[in-house]
């Protein structure tokens, strides 16, 4: 696969356009038979053209918290690379499932609950030091939640891009921006996140029920909540209670709950 280290030497400036925008751009490269690239993210879809990126959001309501939050990709990097620069070095953890589920759970008609980490990633990345107090807590607003996600997964991880040559879409693929570095980070944050979750887990022992990403689930019971809220705290990290979820337990629903 083709790969493009330096994103300078082929996007000049970035700007973000409205969901509907998305489609009338790809016609216009159609239209003049241009060429360029382009990559469908969780975020949003990029269409590099001409020596721009264009940045559609997934969601037409997100393009607001984009636009104002742009910032934070800027803080971020200059973060990332300052703590890179002062010769810090931060353990990549053991890499564990993003989402796991307790198979042999049987305490089915037992109360359950789950605790949430709040801003995980966020909260991680500080506490490594990656990034600092300042663009820390300019990011902690509710507003910026899809756009400090997108700051963090850019972290010099390259991406895979379609290449548009003659103003079509075709099958093949470059890889643009990649930064062993940076993208280092990125897993040191995401596998911190999943290395609690293992540790929680472990400490609930029959009682743990799964957990996804950062939420995890457990049989309801004021020892299991201290042990959760204890460890969280311990870490350094904070975290809500959730409690709008079945309170009980049914065999026959079990696997339909957790994936609702």
């Amino acid at each position: 696969m083709r790969t493009i280290k330096r994103v300078g030497s082929i996007i000049k400036n970035q700007e973000f356009k409205p969901k509907h925008k998305e489609k009338y751009m790809l016609d216009l490269i159609k239209k003049y038979g241009g060429n360029g690239y382009m990559r469908q993210g969780n975020f949003t879809t990029e269409i590099i053209w001409d020596g721009k990126s264009y940045m559609f959001p997934t969601k037409s309501k997100s393009v607001k918290a984009y636009r104002k939050g742009m910032f934070l990709f800027g803080m971020v990097r200059k973060d990332a690379k300052d703590f890179i620069k002062s010769g810090k070095k931060v353990k990549i953890p053991k890499k564990y499932p993003v989402n796991e589920y307790n198979n042999d759970f049987n305490k089915f008609g037992e109360r359950m609950t789950a605790t949430d980490i709040n801003h995980a990633y966020w909260r991680i990345a500080f506490n490594l030091g990656i990034i600092s107090k300042k663009t820390y807590m300019l990011g902690l607003d509710d507003d910026y939640k899809v756009v400090r996600l997108a700051a963090l997964s850019t972290l010099g991880k390259g991406k895979d891009y379609f290449i548009i040559e003659n103003g079509k879409i075709t099958n093949q693929v470059v890889k643009i921006g990649l930064n062993e570095d940076m993208d280092a980070l990125y897993k040191a944050i995401r596998y911190t996140c999943y290395k609690y979750m293992q540790k929680v887990k472990k400490l609930l022992k029959d009682d743990f029920i799964c957990y996804r990403t950062d939420c995890v689930y457990y049989v309801d019971t004021p020892m299991n909540r201290s042990i959760v809220r204890e460890f969280f705290k311990g870490e350094g990290m904070s975290y809500k209670q959730l409690s709008s979820i079945k309170k009980t337990l049914h065999e026959q629903s079990f696997s339909e709950n957790l994936d609702n």
